[in-house]
């Protein structure tokens, strides 16, 4: 297995979008922007190619389809597939991704509840943006330590899991 990651866009185009929304020029950093997680960190664009990943972890990451664009080997055997495909069988899977996207993939991905191998993939994706931009890669976490608990129906036990939360009427 191997995963490649690009960054695509940068702080320029960020700062553009923020400047619209405010009608002045923005000076903002990817930093504050991805802590706030306002709508223009979705500039922030990402290629990522994994290369031999089982085909069921491809799977688990096509299920991420909001700020993401899959591009995923066939296994047509009409393509150069087999019709010994299974769910071990090594493929290659690309994602064009934003930054927003991948901090909500990482919620779901990074959690001890996902697949191991689905794990293992993750955390390759986060060791690639920490080299192309380290900001981001501090906001790529699993879900309980980004909701402060664990919302699982069963939890791991890295967190244990929260069971509601009551708030008050004046927050209705």
């Amino acid at each position: 297995m191997e995963v490649l990651v690009e960054k695509v866009t940068g702080a320029s185009l960020m700062r553009w979008a923020c400047g619209l929304t405010i009608d002045s020029v923005s000076n903002a950093e990817l930093s504050d922007m991805y802590a706030c997680e306002h709508s223009p960190i979705r500039t922030q664009l990402f290629k990522i190619t994994m290369i031999e990943i089982p085909t069921f972890v491809s799977t688990h990451f096509v299920r991420h389809n909001i700020g993401c664009i899959h591009y995923v080997k066939t296994q047509r055997e009409d393509r150069g597939g087999s019709e010994d495909s299974n769910r071990w069988t090594p493929t290659n899977h690309g994602m064009l991704v934003n930054a927003q996207a991948l901090i909500n993939m990482a919620r779901k991905r990074r959690c001890h509840k996902s697949h191991k191998e689905t794990r293992e993939v993750m955390e390759l994706i986060l060791k690639g943006v920490a080299k192309v931009d380290k900001d981001l890669s501090y906001h790529l976490v699993p879900d309980c330590v980004y909701r402060g608990g664990c919302f699982e129906l069963k939890s791991c036990g890295y967190y244990n899991r929260v069971r509601g939360l009551t708030y008050g009427e004046d927050f209705i």
